[in-house]
């Protein structure tokens, strides 16, 4: 349904130097329907970027998006419009979709009125259909963002995306601000809608326990490259970096520490790039690694059995 081939985002800055960061490097990735796919790393390694580069709010370096057989990237936005109510994305922090000034109920009113073709009635009564749907009454569509609870914003962002009956929600950290509780009460609630409308999920994370909890496939993400990808990830994890992101949650963080002797990879460094943090290394990582199947799991590494 939702289809990624060789995606490369690159940031730069700088006005007098301008540096060049790699987010995302040469990712596929493909989302079937009614499916949920989970995409962990630490902080810093693509995930948000790649999360823009499949809803269309980034445009690539190279590479393209499908979806349904149909090429997005490039897409005029007159063209694109018509396409965007399918795929959308519910962020980590609800202040990016939701006007302070606004009721909520007028936020979750507002793509009805952006594709127009509906009388106030009938957006009236799918707003609190919508609110419904995802456990809100009716008196919470006359409050404002700051008199309702992280649990409760959340859910009205739900609503809000599926406004425009859309076959992919991409979830990008959509509950990493929420307590445990919420967070449980609102995965919930995403499966219930995945279940009862039949869609694909992307649900991007660095809670591994939560990646688990509701994923049929798991894509590992390192320095912008997917490093490991299939089903039953985290009970058999075969790249080195897989199973350090898996040893760095038992000791409560996800941030790898590095070792002091370590520096930078050279200029120049095509070969794996967790090269300079892997203790299973051998000059053959020196090489660019492609991802293989091993046992039905694509993994980047050749060491990987």
């Amino acid at each position: 349904m939702l289809k990624a081939e060789n995606l490369h985002c690159v940031y730069t800055s700088g006005l007098i130097k301008t540096t060049r960061k790699t987010a995302v490097c040469g990712v596929d990735l493909e989302i079937f329907p009614g499916e949920t796919v989970a995409i962990v790393g630490e902080s810093g390694c693509g995930k948000s970027t790649l999360a823009k580069l499949l809803v269309q709010q980034l445009a690539p370096a190279s590479g393209e998006v499908f979806f349904e057989g149909t090429k997005l990237t490039g897409m005029n936005w007159k063209n694109l419009r018509k396409y965007m109510g399918k795929i959308q994305l519910i962020p980590q922090n609800p202040d990016d979709v939701l006007d302070p000034r606004w009721t909520v109920e007028r936020s979750v009113a507002e793509p009805f009125v952006i594709f127009g073709g509906f009388s106030r009635e009938e957006i009236s009564a799918k707003v609190d259909a919508l609110f419904a749907e995802v456990g809100l009454s009716a008196e919470h569509k006359t409050r404002y963002p700051h008199e309702l609870s992280g649990g409760e914003l959340q859910r009205v962002v739900i609503a809000r995306a599926l406004a425009l009956k859309p076959e992919i929600l991409v979830c990008d950290e959509a509950t990493s601000m929420l307590d445990v509780s919420v967070q449980a009460f609102i995965l919930a609630v995403l499966k219930e809608i995945q279940k009862k409308r039949g869609l694909g999920l992307v649900f991007i994370t660095h809670d591994l326990e939560a990646a688990k909890a509701v994923s049929d496939r798991v894509l590992v993400m390192y320095t912008g490259e997917i490093v490991e990808e299939g089903k039953g990830v985290f009970d058999r994890p075969l790249h080195p970096y897989t199973r350090a992101l898996m040893d760095a949650v038992r000791y409560a963080s996800l941030e790898v520490v590095l070792p002091e002797e370590v520096g930078p990879l050279p200029d120049g460094f095509s070969g794996c790039p967790y090269f300079r943090l892997c203790r299973e290394k051998t000059d053959a990582c020196k090489e660019p690694q492609k991802l293989r199947n091993v046992s039905g799991r694509l993994v980047r590494c050749w060491k990987a059995k």
